[in-house]
């Protein structure tokens, strides 16, 4: 295990990107604990939330879709539910049809937040990815610029937005 973890943060620094350990300022903690007997239901309502197909559209949309699975879901989750209170009935380890209800709101609940998270994610790179951008626009070398077409043509011009260097000047009035 400890194996894994270190091949895996290795694998990140090699790709530019390194682990970072994010602190929540207002954390949520969810429980889905439940008797194994009800896992089968379970399962089944979570591959429904998990089995649709989602867009990548360029905007923060994820929360919604994965809201969106929610009712989709509705009529397999009261199925469900019927299923894991009946099979409640008589177990051990029996939990009332509140809290089995109340495990299936949960893991909606559980499925949205992981949605609205891939949309934090997305703004965050977004935010990074224009930083870089305008950081570059703003440092990028002025003067001659090579651009590289193919393999085998690379283009030079000068940057229309460069000012003109004091050397320039000076080569361009010795010739005159």
């Amino acid at each position: 295990m400890l194996l894994s973890s270190l091949a895996f943060v290795i694998s990140l620094q090699g790709a530019g990107e390194t682990a970072v350990a994010i602190r929540n300022d207002d954390p949520k903690t969810w429980s889905v604990e439940y008797p194994r007997l009800i896992e089968p239901f379970v399962v089944q309502y979570r591959n429904c939330l998990y089995s649709s197909d989602r867009r990548v559209t360029g905007e923060a949309n994820f929360e919604a879709q994965h809201a969106g699975d929610i009712p989709r879901c509705a009529t397999l989750a009261e199925t469900a539910k019927l299923a894991a209170n009946e099979a409640m009935r008589g177990a051990k380890t029996a939990i009332g049809p509140e809290e089995v209800d109340q495990l299936f709101r949960n893991i909606g609940l559980i499925h949205v937040a992981r949605g609205r998270d891939l949309d934090d994610q997305f703004r965050q790179r977004m935010t990074a990815a224009q930083n870089t951008s305008s950081q570059y626009e703003n440092e990028r070398p002025r003067g001659l610029v090579l651009e590289l077409r193919d393999a085998s043509v690379v283009k030079a011009r000068t940057d229309a937005t460069a000012p003109a260097t004091s050397k320039s000047r000076d080569r361009t009035n010795a010739q005159d």
